[in-house]
């Protein structure tokens, strides 16, 4: 079955990514929102830059960049978190195979990656709490799609947890992050 990320709501990193996510918990130790990491000044700015920058590796370049993909995400959301423990190198040959069949983009508009509603958000039945962030994707002629992504401090810096699809469910909701965050683990 060929999906192409850019056309579809759903693609085969974001399902392997879910049930990598599904199958294990993580590492880490639940962090509260209320910790000084997560109220630190700048928090905001620097978790949308993260998320952007993830975003803008899995669906604006193509193929994607699978190395920032990975350096961006948390070691138990990387897809080779249950073989190797979420290796970098691992990682890396994950998303490649993943990612080997480019979308032809060819006379389409470029995508474009907004960030907002970047937010605490509480810990769930299978990751830590942290910040939640919207990410729309857009093609100017076509419909945006979203997604909610969970990111936590770890080993200092933001990185990626969680990303949940914005189903057609929250269509008409401005901000679903808590609620999509809470609802998909």
């Amino acid at each position: 079955m060929t999906t192409h990320r850019r056309t579809a709501t759903t693609s085969w990193g974001t399902l392997a990514l879910t049930a990598s996510l599904a199958a294990c918990g993580t590492d880490s130790t639940p962090t509260t929102a209320g910790d000084d990491a997560y109220k630190a000044p700048g928090a905001e700015q620097q978790v949308a830059a993260v998320a952007k920058d993830y975003m803008r590796a899995w669906m604006i370049v193509s193929p994607s960049d699978s190395t920032r993909m990975c350096e961006l995400q948390t070691k138990a959301a990387r897809p080779n978190f249950d073989d190797d423990g979420g290796t970098l190198k691992g990682c890396i040959t994950t998303y490649k195979d993943y990612f080997s069949d480019p979308d032809d983009d060819s006379g389409r508009a470029p995508l474009t990656v907004t960030i907002d509603h970047v937010q605490d958000v509480v810990a769930s039945a299978q990751h830590p709490a942290g910040k939640g962030a919207l990410a729309t994707v857009h093609r100017t002629g076509e419909k945006p799609f979203r997604y909610a992504l969970r990111l936590i401090k770890e080993d200092g810096r933001w990185r990626v947890e969680q990303t949940a699809d914005v189903s057609d469910d929250h269509r008409h909701t401005d901000d679903p992050v808590a609620a999509v965050l809470e609802n998909m683990g």
